[in-house]
């Protein structure tokens, strides 16, 4: 990400065209109309629209991601179409799709995906944030139980994460030799875990929540096949930038209680190395005034966990 690229261009703060709003009704069948569209906050990498469409006296809400066109994201879309269509069926709460135009032939050169809408909203200030957490293992140790194909996940390839020769400590850093360390670790070879079925962009914005219970899982943009470790750091991760070091172990011991299996901390850390100077602005723009976002700690939260994770490993 850097100062030019187009999420900082206003692209997700437009509305859909009139060619995007004629397809969708298109596509959902003759009679259909638009009624009405509003944009759902959080989106960072994407438009995201909720379109009322009514059909025959009765109205439904889709969900509508468009990205911006002549900037090469139809690959990223392709990817989550494959994506939703290995875990159609599979027990999990995710969107259905029901049209799509990678090209933008049909909504003014945008590649775009039409989805039902899943219930529920992201909730991000639980009252009893043990509860909160122990869902989200919940439906992590459910995710990683599933037998569906993907390919396998090769680190340093498969994510954002910087190469590792390229790793820097953060500016705001306040004990630069906890990174270093992290570092040096990332320099051996990845231990061999058990594989299964990963997200990959497990993050607690990537949830939606009604009366107490996981709704949603949303954001299938590349799915694989590795350690489950990987998917609990992302979301460990985000804990401690978000809310405190604190959380992010109560999810690592809340996890391996109900899954009944052994997070490796190799892969922890690895995910938890994924956090760098653009990660303030991506997280404070992700909970979009859902909550208070304390950016000055963020890192030294952060630092704690990986930490921790260090003393894990020994």
């Amino acid at each position: 990400m850097t100062d030019g690229d187009w999420r900082d261009n206003g692209f997700r703060q437009r509305r859909p065209s009139m060619e995007t709003l004629a397809w969708v009704a298109a596509s959902m069948g003759r009679g259909s109309r638009i009624v009405g569209y509003r944009r759902l906050t959080g989106g960072y990498c994407s438009a995201v629209n909720r379109v009322t469409v009514e059909r025959r006296g009765v109205r439904t809400f889709v969900v509508l991601r468009q990205y911006p066109a002549g900037f090469g994201e139809e690959a990223s879309l392709e990817e989550e179409i494959a994506s939703l269509g290995v875990v159609a069926g599979c027990g999990l709460p995710v969107p259905r799709i029901l049209a799509t135009d990678v090209a933008g032939v049909l909504t003014g050169g945008a590649p775009s995906l039409l989805m039902t809408r899943l219930p529920g909203h992201v909730h991000l200030n639980p009252p009893d944030p043990r509860s909160w957490m122990a869902r989200i293992a919940e439906i992590a140790a459910l995710l990683h139980s599933l037998d569906l194909p993907a390919p396998t996940f090769r680190p340093w390839r498969d994510s954002w994460i910087a190469p590792l020769e390229e790793l820097q400590v953060p500016v705001d850093a306040r004990n630069p030799a906890v990174w270093k360390a992290a570092f040096r670790v990332m320099a051996e070879p990845p231990p061999n875990d058990t594989a299964v079925f990963l997200h990959c962009d497990f993050l607690p914005v990537n949830m939606l929540w009604s009366h107490g219970r996981i709704t949603g899982l949303t954001d299938w943009n590349g799915i694989y096949r590795g350690s489950r470790a990987y998917d609990l750091g992302q979301c460990r991760r985000y804990l401690a930038a978000l809310y405190s070091p604190e959380w992010s172990e109560q999810l690592w011991s809340l996890y391996e209680s109900i899954a009944g299996a052994t997070l490796d901390p190799w892969w922890d850390l690895y995910a938890l190395l994924h956090y760098d100077d653009d990660n303030s602005k991506s997280i404070r723009d992700q909970v979009a005034g859902r909550r208070p976002v304390d950016v000055a700690g963020m890192t030294a939260r952060v630092e704690v966990a990986i930490d921790t994770a260090l003393r894990r490993l020994g």
